[in-house]
């Protein structure tokens, strides 16, 4: 059966309805009150916050297309776009709530991790640094913490390919002796129940609603595991100042 975009839409919902639970979960195990401006709080609340408005977009737009024609539908929107194919073409219900998801998602994943090295003290720059740092704070195996990082280091990949109209380029520093790799070579890969995202050397990346929905959801699963791991496994020995932000 076919994985639509109001099914996406669906799962994106309940999504954030498991951060809301998480939530919960979190301020009772470390006694912080739900309505604070605790940083990991409000971290979460925009992710939230993402995950809903991309729902509602979509639910609204599908809606709009089963009340009228598709020619009045092209009316309404009244973009510049004079046919039905060249609206089906244009990517205003696929790609622009994808490329908006992910650059929320990951902007405000980033902006937590950089929040918690602040608090420790040891304030890095750029994702990968901030990453590798929080990750390092968490007790994980060995395995967990592999995928942890793929996952995450795949969410980047996929906003930072936006700037260069979706297309993957090998950073340099991983060319070997200085060559370029082939066009096509596989840089990283993100994979879950039989569905990928693969990011190949100058190669536009191949996706899918559920991909798509199944790497943010891998994303915002293991952020939270590394809250969990981080403030609730060590005693609160990492506990930081309740309000701080996250911009």
């Amino acid at each position: 059966m076919e994985y639509t975009i109001l099914d996406a839409s669906n799962d994106f919902a309940k999504l954030s309805n498991s951060i809301g639970r998480y939530k919960e979960s979190l301020c009772i195990n470390l006694n912080i009150d739900f309505d604070s401006q605790d940083f990991r709080l409000v971290a979460l609340d925009s992710i939230q916050q993402n995950l809903l408005s991309l729902a509602s977009y979509i639910r609204a737009f599908v809606k709009l297309q089963e009340l009228v024609s598709p020619e009045e539908f092209i009316n309404i929107l009244n973009v510049g776009i004079n046919s039905v194919e060249e609206y089906e073409n244009s990517g205003l219900v696929y790609k622009f709530p994808i490329e908006s998801l992910v650059t929320m998602s990951h902007f405000k994943i980033d902006a937590l991790f950089g929040e918690i090295c602040k608090q420790q003290q040891n304030p890095k720059t750029g994702f990968y640094n901030r990453m590798k740092e929080v990750i390092g704070y968490a007790s994980l195996e060995h395995s967990k913490r592999d995928d942890l990082q793929n996952t995450l280091q795949c969410l980047a990949f996929f906003r930072n390919s936006f700037h260069s109209g979706g297309f993957h380029t090998i950073d340099r520093r991983k060319w070997t002796n200085g060559q370029e790799p082939s066009r096509g070579a596989i840089d990283r890969r993100f994979s879950f129940d039989g569905h990928n995202i693969e990011f190949k050397h100058k190669e536009l990346i191949s996706y899918d609603w559920k991909s798509v929905f199944l790497l943010i959801q891998a994303a915002i699963e293991g952020v939270q595991q590394l809250i969990s791991e981080i403030y609730e496994c060590h005693n609160n020995s990492m506990q930081p100042t309740a309000n701080a932000s996250v911009d």
